[in-house]
């Protein structure tokens, strides 16, 4: 009887482990974007992951990053605000552009998992592209600067 006990006790913390870890996830991990203690709304772009046991692709249909990006109301900020992008798990590499219109893209710094808003008053569309081992995910959010 200790032995069926033993052997549950260890089958019980193996799987506790192994879905921390989270091996079977079919997506990339979740981002969040918060500008002091204001959380930002942020959609979620398409994506490729790998999983442990299933991968692929998903391709979301947005007529454009700007269209991604207008899910949700655009959030005020001050001009020159740090804004904060954390994920749930820390990316190999992380790229992101700017929009202030469909026409107007623009590479912008992601330092210690911070972005500089802009000094220029305005709404702005706000791409992020992560990398990890497992895939990559896109996600966008946008600022009103006031």
């Amino acid at each position: 009887m200790r032995k069926l006990l033993a052997m549950v006790n260890i089958i019980a913390v193996i799987a506790i482990i192994v879905f921390m870890i989270k091996p079977f996830q079919t997506s990339p991990p979740k981002v969040k974007v918060t500008v002091g203690e204001v959380a930002i709304p942020t959609a979620e772009g398409s994506y490729c992951w790998d999983g442990l046991f299933s991968g692929g692709c998903v391709d979301k249909e947005y007529g454009s990053i700007v269209a991604m990006a207008g899910e949700y109301k655009p959030t005020v900020v001050s001009p020159g605000q740090k804004i904060n992008v954390t994920f749930d798990k820390k990316p190999k590499t992380v790229d992101a552009e700017r929009w202030m219109g469909e026409e107007q893209a623009q590479r912008v710094e992601w330092k210690n998992r911070m972005i500089t808003a802009p000094e220029q008053k305005g709404v702005y569309v706000y791409h992020i592209v992560a990398h990890w081992k497992q895939g990559d995910g896109s996600y966008a959010f946008s600022l009103e600067v006031k």
